[in-house]
């Protein structure tokens, strides 16, 4: 079965200076919300509940073959292993 990774951005903390290489991954998490795929960081309860498919960032969903060619079909294929 395939899996979703995370989706992240590089975050740097601290002073814009080489001796300061403090930097952390932020994870975003992919929903499918009124027919139309979404990037958001973070979400509430309500909105999750609004949504058909919540992907969540930080953790390996387990996600079907439909999904898997849905997700590459809009985009997301780099994100999808097996």
């Amino acid at each position: 079965m395939p899996y979703f990774t995370t989706i992240t951005q590089e975050r740097k903390v601290g002073r814009p200076h080489d001796l300061w290489w403090v930097g952390t991954a932020l994870a975003k998490s992919l929903v499918k919300h009124n027919g139309s795929w979404r990037v958001v960081v973070a979400m509430t309860e309500e909105f999750m509940a609004e949504c058909t498919v919540v992907l969540r960032g930080g953790y390996l969903n387990e996600i079907s073959d439909e999904l898997a060619a849905e997700l590459t079909a809009a985009g997301y294929g780099d994100y999808i292993t097996n």
